[in-house]
């Protein structure tokens, strides 16, 4: 009997956290699953632990070192399911987790799953942590199961979609965009992505303003990546491409300033570290922008 949810893992060096993600995809009940971890090149001791799980719902693909979306690619290739659901390998699941997405594939045939994601406590109460947590968990935040989250909603660390609507990712090199851009013609095709509001799980990635930093500076590099795809108007203004929007962002979010702000942190403390947070991401993106617009 085929699996009702191919479960797809991409993975890269982080061993300790895809156990645990691997044995509660295996836990769940009532849901039948195939979950498919692929290994993009790991070198630490990721295959000793895979090694450890003795279930046949289990398969391991591996590759050489490739990226998000190629590794994705290479599992959605072997998905047997009616339904694929794409995980990153630090989105922990609670129990009901694939209860949950087949309930709201059930009502809405068309509908792409977004997991309610957020970030436990447990990963520390420090500025930035709580300023990472408000953001993250603001798209999902209040609202009610099946809501639609509109055409930027579509969130590829946990979520899921009929196979038969399923599409590759572009093969998009450096951090950003291969979501949006796999999401934007989802949308066209008149997918949309709604919250599976019982799917919880917790996103145990420990993030540091200074990652986050450099994770925002290549998702302004990579927009442009994106936008060659799909020279449409709005992914131009979306990405923030646009002569238009560049030039105000160069205005509103100085590269020069953040830097500062990065050298003496000091401001942490304060009230205002959180717009402060704002604006060196803001900032970093911006740096982001107009490095690719020269690359």
């Amino acid at each position: 009997m085929e699996p009702t949810f191919s479960v797809v893992i991409p993975t890269y060096n982080r061993a300790e956290l895809l156990a645990r993600t691997v044995q509660a995809f295996l836990a769940q009940e009532g849901v039948a699953l195939e979950l498919i971890v692929v290994d993009d090149g790991s070198s630490d001791a990721t295959p000793e632990v895979l090694a450890g799980f003795h279930d046949r719902r289990l398969r391991v693909l591996r590759q050489p070192n490739a990226g998000m979306a190629f590794a994705r690619n290479a599992g959605l290739l072997q998905a047997r399911g009616q339904y694929v659901l794409f995980n990153d390998d630090d989105v922990v699941p609670e129990a009901g987790f694939l209860q949950a997405h087949l309930s709201l594939h059930r009502r809405y045939p068309r509908a792409a799953g977004v997991s309610y994601t957020y970030i436990p406590e447990s990963l520390g109460q420090d500025s930035f942590i709580r300023f990472w947590r408000a953001r993250a968990e603001s798209g999902v935040r209040g609202r009610a199961d099946g809501a639609s989250l509109g055409w930027g909603g579509f969130w590829f660390a946990s979520l899921s979609l009929p196979l038969e609507l399923a599409e590759a990712f572009a093969p998009i090199r450096g951090y950003g965009w291969e979501d949006h851009e796999l999401g934007w013609r989802l949308w066209r095709k008149g997918v949309r992505p709604r919250l599976a509001l019982g799917a919880r799980a917790a996103h145990e990635d420990r993030v540091s303003l200074d990652v986050m930093v450099a994770k925002s500076r290549s998702l302004g590099r990579m927009a442009w990546q994106f936008y060659r795809l799909h020279p449409h108007p709005l992914v131009a203004f979306w990405t923030g491409v646009h002569p238009l929007s560049r030039a105000y962002k160069r205005w509103a979010y100085p590269w020069a300033r953040a830097e500062r702000l990065l050298q003496v942190r000091d401001w942490e403390a304060g009230a205002g570290a959180f717009a402060a947070y704002r604006f060196v991401l803001e900032a970093a993106y911006t740096q982001g922008l107009l490095e690719g617009a020269t690359a």
